[in-house]
């Protein structure tokens, strides 16, 4: 029987890896959280009547100021954290997205600053393990399908 002093929540976020090219090499936005000390990639909650498809556009403009469009699902990813005496179940749907317009514009209410990041390194800056894969995924993906100099050109300077 469950305690009823424990209180838990489910949560549902969708967000994306914005893909754009420049020299034929993938760059993807990333977001910077607690003083540049965690990189990520944007995302943020559903909100009701809305799709998982159209939360991960509106969180994605909303966090980093640029448009994309949605190529593919790249994975839903689970976790569990505490909020005070609350268990929360965290379930954020990620896309492949390539980027088709607008500036990195760091939205300061949410993130510290934003960035243009070379695919291969955002592996290795993400914070978290479950992103460190889901960038990985998009990288093969990319490659299996990318031909140099392919895309929308490249992210602005």
């Amino acid at each position: 029987m469950p305690d009823p002093r424990r209180k838990s929540r489910n949560e549902h976020s969708s967000g994306g890896a914005v893909v754009s090219f420049r020299d034929g090499k993938p760059f993807v936005a990333m977001i910077a959280t607690r003083n540049r000390t965690r990189w990520g990639l944007p995302k943020g909650a559903v909100a009701k009547g809305e799709t998982s498809e159209q939360a991960a556009l509106r969180e994605v403009q909303e966090e980093t100021g640029i448009l994309a469009d949605i190529l593919s699902p790249l994975d839903t990813i689970e976790y569990f954290f505490r909020a005070g005496d609350t268990l929360i179940r965290k379930r954020v749907d990620f896309y492949l997205m390539q980027y088709v317009g607008g500036r990195l514009t760091p939205q300061l209410s949410e993130v510290d600053d934003v960035e243009w990041v070379e695919l291969s390194e955002a592996v290795q800056r993400a914070s978290f393990e479950s992103e460190k894969k889901l960038l990985s995924a998009a990288l093969e993906q990319i490659e299996s399908v990318a031909k140099p100099g392919s895309g929308p050109g490249g992210p602005p300077a």
